[in-house]
């Protein structure tokens, strides 16, 4: 039997302890801070029209972005600036960071009217994307006068909409 990974232990303990999906965002920091700790996660990554291409690790990911900064803030060789990053425990705030700005990035780029790919899996092609909803009247129920509905103007708003769809690669082939 396969070890598995302290991420996939706190997925499975995150899962097995909850009773009702809801935000939590203790959660959300205590996954991303064991991802960007564990050495021993990968992630599978495909691409839309070949399928599986490779290996993902989320800790080397975050170790070579450190090394980068560490080089560039010090001026320490590679080497020594790669050592540093893997001694280095990212911490909450680290997670929180990261978090933030991954939300940031979303609201800013889902202005630019475009797709976001968001997940990439062997079972599912996932995107986002916003759509303009303009006022309206709609008929709802209404509570003062049981049986009865009236009239009501909705306010134009931004709605964030997902597509999900079989990849290509996962498609059923003709025989």
């Amino acid at each position: 039997m396969e070890k598995k990974s302290e991420l996939e232990m706190l997925v499975e303990e995150i899962k097995e302890s909850t009773n009702q999906i809801s935000i939590n965002k203790a959660d959300e920091v205590r996954v991303m801070r064991c991802m960007l700790n564990d050495q021993d996660f990968s992630l599978s990554v495909y691409d839309k029209n070949l399928g599986y291409i490779g290996q993902r690790c989320p800790h080397d990911e975050a170790v070579n972005f450190t090394k980068n900064i560490i080089m560039g803030s010090t001026g320490l060789d590679g080497k020594d600036s790669r050592h540093l990053a893997e001694n280095y425990e990212f911490t909450k705030r680290d997670a929180n960071f990261l978090l933030d700005n991954m939300r940031d990035f979303v609201r800013v780029y889902m202005d630019t009217g475009r797709k976001m790919n968001i997940m990439q899996t062997e079972a599912t092609e996932a995107c986002i994307f916003t759509k303009s909803i303009k006022a309206s009247e709609k008929s709802v129920p209404d509570k003062e006068n049981p049986g009865h509905s009236k009239l009501i103007t909705t306010s134009p708003y931004v709605k964030l909409v997902s597509a999900t769809k079989c990849p290509k690669y996962n498609e059923e082939k003709e025989v």
